[in-house]
């Protein structure tokens, strides 16, 4: 393609006096996806006849040299806490869109909920009115490839086909829409049976019990066929891990302690004696107690992991869960956690059942969705407590092995 093929001309051109410099652009895709594995290949395709070669700077970003010796660099984020939070910031300012028809609202709103794959995009503009055509179409061509949606700088938002869904000032092309998630999100390999049905049902006749809205089509979060629950040593080693974070987040951000990390240091000391704790961080674990101050916000994150502790000490029988709009009793926690050692706890704990923890957390699923679609229309659901839900629910899909996923930081709350 000729469009990119004039490197030297260009380099000509700017030693000429007055030459305009070019311009950075930046777009922003979202897709409802399990992964963002694909996007570096999608990208090479589509850009391949203009492309001088691909490269990654890091695991997340890629760039992709074209033959006028500019380029476009891709961020990719999929399955990640902040992706969640991106996408729950953009409904909060989407809600304030003066749409007429709030069927059409509260249905492009569930679709911006939905997104959990997002990608950065950011290119280089000059005055070829041609070449940046081709580059923006090539990026819709890659949204229609994802199953997303393109984000403009002035808050567009457009599907593949150039159709605005939504703007900030309540317009739309969209007499009727219905939220869509890409198919990497839906096909499964196994098969929905007779008990992962009961199960549904079991939970949606909960719900009607509590008054909480539910949504009849979604299957059963994780089905039988694609459970894996892991080993019990497993689950302490996880949950040692979580709670050391979450004791060195109460330590930073409870403001009780002026020698913090001479304490929190005696706390892992600790921690390492009874549950060999430094061998089953996760990265972002391991990389928040080493350098707890690097970002203040991280306590609050770290802090409420204490409930995906009492999951997991569910899971092994060392305690029940509280109604979901309470938070866990964090002294009973330590109590437990400090008063044994991984042997100890190996010796005394009882993992419970498949069906037992399947059952819970379809439920707590279904609970995520309600908190989700009360989020939506700026409410709540008596009952529940959204964040308390979130870290069951990343809790859970955990222990079940929900998407297939068994890495912790990895952990995908969209199903």
């Amino acid at each position: 393609m000729g469009l990119f093929n004039w490197k030297n001309k260009r380099k000509k051109e700017k030693e000429k006096p007055g030459k305009k410099e070019m311009k950075e652009a930046v777009l922003t895709l979202y897709a409802c996806r399990k992964d963002g594995d694909a996007v570096p290949e999608i990208a090479k395709d589509l850009f391949s006849q203009v492309m001088e070669r691909i490269f990654f700077t890091d695991e997340q970003e890629f760039q992709i040299l074209f033959k006028d010796g500019t380029a476009i660099q891709f961020h990719v984020t999929a399955n990640k806490p902040e992706n969640k939070a991106q996408s729950e910031g953009m409904v909060r300012f989407f809600a304030q869109a003066p749409l007429e028809d709030d069927t059409i609202r509260d249905a492009i709103l569930r679709q911006i909920s939905l997104f959990n794959c997002i990608v950065g995009i950011q290119f280089q503009l000059d005055d070829n009115e041609q070449r940046t055509n081709h580059i923006v179409n090539t990026i819709y061509g890659m949204a229609k490839e994802l199953g997303g949606f393109v984000l403009h700088p002035d808050m567009c938002l457009y599907s593949p086909d150039g159709k605005l869904l939504i703007s900030i000032d309540g317009k739309t092309d969209y007499e009727e829409f219905r939220p869509q998630a890409h198919s990497s999100l839906l096909e499964r390999d196994a098969e929905e049976t007779e008990a992962d049905r009961a199960r549904k049902e079991r939970s949606i006749a909960l719900l009607k019990e509590k008054g909480i809205p539910y949504i009849e089509h979604l299957q059963a979060a994780v089905l039988e066929e694609e459970c894996r629950i892991p080993p019990k040593d497993a689950i302490i080693h996880r949950l040692s891990a979580v709670f050391a974070a979450a004791v060195v987040s109460e330590i930073y951000g409870g403001g009780q302690f002026d020698n913090c990390r001479e304490i929190a240091e005696g706390q892992m000391k600790q921690m390492e004696e009874r549950y060999q704790v430094s061998r089953w961080l996760s990265p972002e674990e391991k990389a928040y107690i080493e350098n707890p101050l690097q970002e203040p916000l991280q306590h609050v994150k770290f802090g409420w992991r204490y409930e995906c502790c009492s999951v997991l000490l569910w899971a092994l029988s060392m305690i029940g869960l509280k109604e979901p709009d309470e938070i866990c009793d964090a002294a009973k926690l330590r109590s437990i956690m400090w008063n044994h050692t991984f042997d100890s706890l190996m010796e005394k704990a009882v993992l419970r059942g498949r069906d037992e923890i399947l059952d819970m957390q379809d439920l707590v699923f279904r609970y995520d969705w309600a908190c989700v679609d009360a989020r939506i229309h700026h409410g709540k659901v008596d009952g529940l407590d959204g964040e308390i839900i979130f870290e069951w629910h990343y809790a859970l899909n955990w222990l079940t092995g929900a998407d297939g996923i068994t890495e912790w930081d990895r952990v995908s709350t969209t199903t």
